[in-house]
């Protein structure tokens, strides 16, 4: 039997996977023309779109909400598009383009830094439709926080995502990364997730957060 000094540890186990479904999706009014400019481009007959955006930001989100729009409508979709030396990736679009296939790219940063200078690229690039995904807002960066914890199974209170908001990075990187510290330290301890488990939390990460 444990003694009640002994902690429980957590054993670096990956969380659930995320819920990637249409109705998952969190949207606030700084990413309510991503959805709008999605949603569009699935019943156009337009043959490249690209997402770009910053890690966590929802693009491979936005993927899967439109591999369920159209299970038959598009070829391909490329998630870290960024990470694809630049002369595979512009023969992707070339031959997509050949075949008359529809083809939607995402990835993080400036899609034309993904050309990594190669004109055709730039310009195959520059003539689809974009949708940008930008850092959240506060509003959203609390409905992240919550649907980051439904994701791991994890029930908390609207005021702990407020807490947290007010004190974070206004980044998606900084949610995924308090989260998943609040996951650890829930399990640790032994306790629920609250606003004390919050505290000592964002306690901790302070100078990691603000220096990242």
């Amino acid at each position: 039997m444990m003694s009640s000094a002994a902690r429980q540890f957590a054993l670096g186990l990956a969380p659930p996977p995320a819920r990637l479904a249409r109705e998952d999706f969190v949207l606030a009014e700084s990413n309510a023309a991503a959805l709008d400019t999605l949603l569009r481009w699935s019943g156009a007959n337009e043959p490249l779109l690209v997402i770009a955006g910053p890690a966590g930001s929802g693009k491979t989100h936005l993927l899967n909400i439109l591999a369920g729009l159209m299970r038959e409508g598009v070829d391909a979709a490329i998630d870290d598009a960024h990470r694809i030396e630049a002369r595979a990736l512009l023969a992707l679009v070339e031959g997509a383009r050949e075949k008359g296939e529809r083809l939607a790219l995402a990835g993080e940063g400036d899609p034309l830094d993904w050309a990594q200078g190669l004109r055709d690229l730039e310009t195959r690039v520059s003539a689809g439709t974009r949708i940008d995904l930008a850092e959240p807002d506060e509003a959203l960066l609390q409905a992240v926080i919550l649907k980051l914890l439904r994701d791991r199974q994890l029930r908390a209170a609207p005021e702990l995502a407020s807490y947290a908001t007010a004190r974070l990075p206004k980044t998606f990187a900084a949610a995924r990364t308090f989260v998943a510290a609040l996951d650890a330290a829930s399990i640790a301890e032994g306790s629920p997730v609250g606003l004390r488990l919050a505290r000592t939390v964002i306690a901790n990460l302070s100078e990691e957060l603000h220096t990242a």
